[in-house]
């Protein structure tokens, strides 16, 4: 059968229509996986971190807010008690319950109210002639009895206007020179059915007020203070212990200033702080940087104490107070660091599934590329459909394997790059080509003594040997019959030095047997001898044979004529290992490829006329074995009962 379509081993060979962008899977799994995990996880880190540090600096406000109110309590339960026992006493008189005017019972009600307000300094009732009664802690203990202001120039304002004041008031911080320290006083005004009777006056001393400070920084850590105004120092725990005489300051409370206090950040709060940004609107905040370090100050008004607003504050190391913006941070690098470990995963995971698809690829190409012996099976994947994939392609390279053993894989080659590059099909045409045929002399004698094993491994090695030297010219070997093989040149690729490629294959033949035949009889073996007959001319060539199996082949006269040049060899080989006869036509056509001597023209078994024939001389080769050779007019057919079965010929060639 000729031509068979469906026998085309190149079908699914045809180059695509139009070439497409393809881009490596290797990049599109890397990129994709890793962009889409950067997309994910760093758009859940952005959004957790911008989430965590909106609140986080919103706690941090609230709890610096919560700090200074908590200070402003404290400080207001430090200062109330004096407002507290004023009322107490004031109570007392304006009910009836006390005498103003008895100041031994004065002094014994103050003694003990005193003893019962530890947060109050002092307590004392001042009747409108300026005498009265006073208690007040002194020296570690309490110390009450009568008082006489009157032509005292260091009387307070506030003790005068008693009878026009309604409520009670605080007068402005003032030194109390027997206790050697300022106190802050509360005046509440006695009234009885409208009459004036005289004040209450409560002092707190403001060292309490700082000791009180200081022990709120050892409960909560916190170093709170009070000022009197941008310049004064009410309270602060660094005035604990500290001892001052504000007796002849000329102006001002006679408080210490803020330099005078051992706290250098707050010395520098207005002169080197810079403002920071706060979210509540009553904290204010300045931040100094001395010494190598930064503080943050954060600060707001407090009233109720005084025509004066006071200002009360807490003060950190900003290192000590970024716990939390450190713990976010951390959170921001850890979240980070996971990014980072996602997209390394990611990028690894892409690696190995390209890695494993690039393998598959690679492998695939070498199937193309019919290398079958130098595939390595591909590994076991974890992911099933590589595994699949793996198993299935490890089967089939072993299948090929074999199939490569019965197809000749030059030739298959050659014809998937006729039908890439040109295009055509494989349609039965008429070619010139030079035919091919050798056969072993002596081998029925040679396999009689030899086991089945022993002669297929002799002629394995010896078709091995000859296939290398055909296919390095370019020619196909077309078919193996017992100890003769044939192979042609000029099919399926157009070569038109296809006579000089068959000469030089059959040049590197003789010389490959005679090295063969030294090493064999070097070994003790028996050396191959070997015919070669050679012939040029048209043929067809194409795909022959049934619906079910074909092989692209050769037929034509030319095959039978080489095939009978093989056959005449046999009376003309003497004892040489090899001879190589080639037709006329062959040695005209090949171009002094190979040195050849002329044999003259010999008759051809079932044809008719005489055939010019050539014999090739390897530089080795004694001449006296070229002499060897038949005369013109010998014999023509003495040879053939000790040659080739008869048939051989038609068999090989489809034709007589």
């Amino acid at each position: 059968m000729l031509d068979s379509p469906s026998a085309s081993p190149t079908d699914h060979a045809r180059p695509l229509p139009r070439k497409r962008l393809r881009l490596p899977i290797a990049a599109v799994l890397v990129a994709g996986f890793g962009s889409l995990m950067l997309a994910a996880v760093a758009s859940v880190l952005v959004l957790g971190l911008v989430s965590a540090s909106t609140n986080t600096f919103a706690l941090l406000n609230d709890k610096a807010d919560l700090a200074l109110a908590g200070v402003e309590v404290r400080v207001r339960h430090q200062l109330d008690p004096a407002r507290d026992m004023a009322r107490f006493v004031a109570g007392l008189i304006e009910r009836g319950d006390l005498d103003p005017t008895d100041t031994d019972r004065l002094t014994i009600t103050l003694r003990g109210a005193l003893a019962a307000a530890p947060d109050v300094t002092g307590v004392a009732f001042v009747r409108p002639d300026l005498t009265g009664a006073q208690a007040g802690r002194m020296s570690g203990g309490l110390m009450a009895g009568g008082m006489d202001l009157q032509g005292d120039s260091t009387i307070p304002p506030e003790l005068l206007n008693g009878p026009s004041r309604g409520a009670a008031a605080w007068a402005d911080p003032f030194w109390l020179k027997e206790a050697s320290n300022s106190l802050i006083t509360l005046y509440q005004p006695v009234r009885r059915d409208g009459r004036y009777l005289g004040q209450v006056a409560v002092g707190v001393s403001l060292g309490d007020l700082s000791r009180f400070l200081s022990a709120l920084y050892v409960e909560q850590g916190l170093n709170a203070f009070v000022l009197y105004d941008r310049t004064h120092v009410l309270a602060h725990p660094a005035l604990v212990g500290r001892s001052f005489d504000f007796s002849n300051k000329p102006d001002g409370p006679p408080l210490p200033r803020i330099d005078q206090v051992d706290d250098p950040a707050l010395a520098a709060i207005w002169t080197n702080g810079v403002p920071v940004d706060a979210l509540k609107k009553r904290v204010v905040g300045q931040s100094v940087h001395i010494g190598g370090d930064d503080y943050l100050f954060l600060m707001r008004s407090m009233a109720g104490y005084g025509q004066q607003e006071w200002i009360i504050g807490i003060g950190f190391r900003e290192s000590e107070m970024n716990g939390e913006v450190r713990r976010l941070v951390k959170t921001g690098l850890a979240g980070l660091a996971i990014l980072l470990i996602s997209v390394a995963v990611a990028l690894f995971v892409g690696r190995r599934i390209s890695r494993q698809i690039a393998r598959l690829a690679e492998a695939a190409d070498r199937v193309r590329a019919f290398e079958f012996q130098t595939i390595t099976d591909l590994p076991d994947s974890r992911l099933q459909e590589m595994a699949r994939a793996a198993t299935a392609f490890n089967a089939m390279v072993a299948g090929l394997r074999w199939f490569e053993t019965y197809v000749p894989k030059a030739l298959v080659l050659r014809l998937m790059r006729q039908r890439a590059t040109q295009g055509d099909g494989l349609d039965s045409v008429q070619r010139e080509v030079t035919v091919m045929f050798t056969d072993i002399r002596g081998f029925s004698r040679m396999a009689e003594h030899r086991s089945a094993a022993d002669t297929a491994t002799l002629l394995n090695e010896h078709f091995t040997l000859l296939a290398a030297c055909i296919e390095a010219e370019g020619g196909t070997v077309d078919k193996f019959i017992g100890d003769s093989l044939m192979a042609f040149w000029g099919a399926p690729e157009k070569q038109e030095d296809h006579a000089a490629r068959a000469l030089r294959a059959a040049h590197a033949i003789h010389r490959a047997v005679l090295a063969d035949n030294r090493r064999r009889v070097a070994a003790g073996q028996e050396p191959i001898r070997v015919r070669v007959g050679l012939h040029s001319g048209p043929v067809v060539v194409g795909n022959i044979g049934s619906a079910n199996r074909i092989n692209y082949t050769i037929i034509g006269d030319t095959v039978n004529v080489a095939a009978r040049i093989e056959e005449l060899s046999a009376a003309l080989q003497g004892d040489a290992d090899v001879i190589v006869l080639t037709s006329g036509v062959t040695a005209s056509k090949g171009d002094g490829a190979a040195p050849l001597v002329r044999q003259g023209g010999r008759s051809l078994r079932g044809r008719t006329g005489m055939t010019e024939l050539w014999r090739l001389v390897a530089a080795d080769e004694e001449t006296e074995e070229v002499g060897g050779v038949l005369p013109l007019g010998a014999d023509d057919n003495a040879h053939h009962d000790n040659a080739h079965p008869r048939e051989r010929g038609r068999a090989l060639s489809g034709a007589d």
